[in-house]
């Protein structure tokens, strides 16, 4: 009896002694776990051959080596003995240090303050699955140089121009006010021309009587018979002085008239001529009567619309003097400035994009040429010269009215030849 209670105390101080064993070991396993833990960034996930550490904000979870560490904890059916169970202890203390220093030196290889995680190439035999790279590690190559030339400017007229008086007078009559399409030609003021269409009156007339007075050929006509009568007559005082029927000084008589009259004729084809030539001065006199009535009927010099007006109907106006203004709305032109490292010569003629504003959020888009280049440059940088150029382009009719308008931003890409 006595030996058999002996035999039960001493297997109840065997299972104390176990179970003590178990419950160091198990602190010690994750003691050890938590340092592997706790050696890692937040947020990064790191491969081992036999640990997986992943760290996030607000959690931390060890897989792998923990499972398999319980996993041999539950293959043990017999208990071993002490040395036995501190040799273990002491195996699994290495393998989980020599982890830990390789996480560690894996991770101080990085560089610093990148946040990038352990790469494929930094720890052999790991899959890129759930890798992770951020954007600032990525090399991105510089863009290529693009040969399009941008500048911003606004819409101008083509043709805007102010109407000048081109004579004094009163206005007689404004046919147009502000906002008015004319076309071209079509007639916009008119001044008092009574005294200059009363002139082209007078000059009408005396063009008439200049031509009438050059087809007048009768004195021409009159002086050669009096040279055929001259010379008849000297002919028979001829005879009459060899007979001695007349003197000497008679024969002289008839042959001075005779020359007289030679001359005659000469004098009246002159006067003919100059009767000829009265008919173009009469003719310019004409001219310049009916200009003076032109100049008093002031016509659009090409179709448009009338911005501005500054005279009113009755008013004096002196010559020079600016009465309306007359823009164009088919045409408009963008100036600005480019900077350019070689000729300008590729500029010219070349391509253009204009953008232009119609509203919130609205662009129209359409395409231009490069009119001009200013040939000499205005200023001098580093990366070039700069030259003023201007782009010309049509404007877009919506709906039968012009859709751009004088002073609208405008924004132009100019694509050089090349």
């Amino acid at each position: 009896m006595a030996q058999r209670f002996l035999i039960g105390l001493s297997v109840v101080a065997i299972a104390v002694s176990l179970g003590t064993y178990w419950w160091n070991t198990s602190q010690h396993a994750a003691s050890s776990v938590s340092s592997v833990a706790s050696a890692s960034r937040p947020g990064d996930m790191t491969h081992t051959d036999n640990i997986e550490v992943q760290r996030d904000e607000h959690t931390s979870r060890v897989t792998g080596g923990v499972v398999r560490l319980a996993s041999a904890q539950e293959s043990l059916t017999l208990p071993p003995s002490g040395a036995e169970a501190a040799k273990e202890s002491a195996s699994s203390e290495k393998l989980i240090s020599e982890k830990l220093v390789s996480v560690e030196s894996d991770q101080d290889a990085l560089p610093a303050g990148s946040g990038a995680s352990a790469s494929p190439t930094q720890l052999p035999n790991v899959p890129p699955t759930g890798l992770r790279v951020p954007a600032n590690s990525v090399n991105v190559p510089a863009s290529t140089r693009t040969d399009v030339l941008t500048f911003s400017g606004v819409l101008s007229f083509v043709n805007d121009v102010w109407i000048p008086a081109q004579t004094d007078g009163i206005i007689q009559q404004l046919m147009v006010d502000e906002g008015s399409v004319v076309q071209a030609d079509s007639v916009l003021i008119e001044l008092d021309s009574r005294l200059a269409n009363a002139e082209v009156q007078v000059a009408e007339n005396e063009k008439t009587s200049a031509i009438l007075k050059a087809e007048d050929d009768s004195q021409i006509k009159f002086s050669e018979a009096s040279l055929e009568v001259s010379k008849s007559v000297l002919l028979r005082s001829q005879q009459l002085y060899e007979t001695g029927v007349e003197t000497r000084d008679d024969l002289e008589k008839k042959s001075l008239e005779r020359i007289k009259a030679g001359f005659q004729v000469d004098v009246s084809k002159r006067e003919q001529k100059i009767n000829q030539a009265a008919v173009g001065v009469s003719d310019a006199k004409l001219n310049a009567s009916k200009v003076q009535v032109e100049l008093r009927t002031i016509k659009a010099p090409f179709s448009g619309m009338v911005a501005e007006t500054q005279k009113e109907r009755f008013e004096w106006v002196k010559a020079g003097d600016q009465i309306l203004r007359l823009v164009s709305l088919e045409k408009f032109r963008v100036r600005g400035f480019v900077l350019l490292e070689e000729s300008p010569n590729i500029l010219e003629g070349a391509p253009a994009r204009v953008t232009v504003p119609i509203g919130p959020g609205k662009v129209e888009t359409i395409d231009g040429v490069v009119g001009f280049v200013k040939p000499e440059s205005v200023g001098k940088k580093q990366s070039g010269n700069e030259y003023v150029v201007w782009v010309e382009m049509p404007n877009r009719m919506i709906n039968g009215k012009y859709l751009f308008r004088g002073g609208m931003d405008a924004k132009v890409e100019i694509y050089p030849q090349r």
